[in-house]
């Protein structure tokens, strides 16, 4: 899955690291190899939670990690690369494991869904951003 986001690497990589908040507040972790990840969310009236760690971190162009939930047999990886295409970036996830993970058959689209969600969140959050630094 792929989006091109207005904005120089560097704002993209902040706000998909430090400036998560903004748009994905549910998903606390460091973007540092090893840091501990955890996403929460309420699901049919209960809480559920993904954990994970990181597993990639290169500065300002690739984030990778591992999370599972209960249920699953084994994580699934997730790889985020950002490339710089002149004043944009390209951000390409890549998420894998399902069969391995055993996973609901209606998994991988659910996770292409929230994906797109998140991407869009994220591509918002980093034009703002660098609309802000550019009005400075």
């Amino acid at each position: 899955m792929a989006t091109s986001i207005h904005a120089s690497v560097d704002v993209v990589w902040r706000c998909l690291t430090v400036g998560r908040g903004a748009w994905w507040p549910e998903m606390r972790f460091e973007a540092v190899v090893g840091s501990p990840l955890v996403e929460t969310w309420v699901e049919e009236g209960r809480q559920a939670s993904a954990t994970g760690s990181v597993t990639r971190c290169d500065e300002p162009s690739l984030l990778g990690f591992s999370w599972t939930e209960e249920g699953w047999d084994h994580p699934l990886d997730v790889v985020i690369d950002l490339v710089t295409h002149g004043e944009s970036t390209s951000v390409t996830l890549t998420e894998s494991g399902f069969s391995r993970a055993r996973t609901p058959h209606s998994l991988p689209a659910e996770h292409e869904e929230g994906w797109r969600y998140h991407l869009a969140g994220l591509k918002r959050a980093s034009e703002d951003q660098a609309a802000d630094v550019d009005a400075q």
